[in-house]
């Protein structure tokens, strides 16, 4: 499939309640002109403030970075008022953000390729993503490229993926070791897991549990609860390692308070085993106890990272 182009509407949409505000003002021309601006200024703000990504190095730092899955649905019109007022590419970026948590693909995709065509390396990773989507992983591939030469870091760990698993490009565990790698020393832990992940397995290198347990710990240390898992398994097997179940055990647990279903029920294994011992108090073992488990919750655990 080749490459769409798209654009976007220029007209000025200011969101309802906005839009009332400024025509029931009933000042002079100068006023409204001011209050136009400071109205505008806010938008700014709000913008930043309702859908900058941690993965935005260009994101404006005043405010904390908002996961997708926590855009608050006004960030849609608040970022369509700051980018048509300034032509910002972190803005119109911001308003593919929210338009994509909003389920208008479409829309996103067009403020996106704004600034993409800006050269915005953030935009690049989520435009690129969602070519893929539609079966271009030529293009998807090429826009990680770029954006991890520009040193976005999760455009860094998507180009490994990329190079791993031959999306949209021929495999090259090389280079995508690399890319990891990249992204692991700038503090993303997916990447760190998934290098130990390749080591681990031995399918795509030669096999190394100790280079795969450093990885795993790196990972672990950062809160990724695969990492974890994997970690209490091979402490568990005697696997690269000298077998010691408390700290399996230790790995379960952690991975359990973090929210693992499967690090819950292996910790809870561990103490009716006898390797650790059960509470006396309940409420010492809350936030294990409460994830467990429904049937079909028992899952074995991941050994590749997420997905992109």
């Amino acid at each position: 499939m080749k490459s769409r182009a798209f654009k976007v509407n220029k007209g000025l949409a200011i969101a309802a309640g906005t839009a009332v505000a400024l025509c029931a003002l009933t000042v002079s021309p100068g006023a409204e002109e001011q209050a136009n601006l400071k109205l505008v200024s806010m938008m700014q703000g709000e913008c930043d403030r309702l859908a900058g990504s941690p993965y935005d190095q260009q994101r404006n730092n005043e405010f904390a970075p908002v996961d997708i899955g926590e855009i608050d649905g006004t960030a849609v019109d608040a970022c369509r008022v700051a980018f048509e007022s300034t032509g910002n590419p972190r803005f119109a970026y911001q308003l593919g953000r929210a338009l994509n948590k909003a389920q208008q693909a479409d829309q996103a995709m067009s403020a996106y390729n704004v600034a993409v065509q800006a050269g915005y390396p953030a935009a690049k990773v989520n435009f690129g993503m969602l070519m893929g989507r539609l079966g271009d992983e030529q293009a998807e591939f090429q826009f990680y490229k770029e954006a991890a030469h520009s040193g976005n870091v999760l455009a860094a760990y998507n180009l490994g993926v990329a190079y791993r698993d031959g999306l949209g490009t021929k495999p090259d565990i090389h280079s995508a070791l690399q890319w990891f790698d990249k992204a692991a020393a700038e503090g993303d832990d997916t990447a760190a897991f998934n290098i130990g992940t390749i080591y681990d397995e031995g399918h795509l290198v030669p096999e190394d549990d100790q280079t795969a347990i450093a990885w795993y710990d790196l990972a672990a240390q950062r809160g990724n609860t695969d990492a974890m898992i994997n970690l209490g398994l091979m402490y568990e097997a005697g696997e690269g390692i000298e077998a010691n179940a408390v700290k399996a055990a230790e790995m379960y647990r952690e991975a359990g308070e973090h929210g693992d279903v499967f690090g819950a029920y292996k910790f809870l294994q561990m103490q009716e085993l006898g390797v650790v011992p059960a509470p006396n108090d309940p409420s010492e073992s809350e936030s294990v106890n409460s994830l467990v488990l429904k049937p079909g919750d028992m899952e074995t655990p991941r050994t590749v990272g997420k997905e992109i």
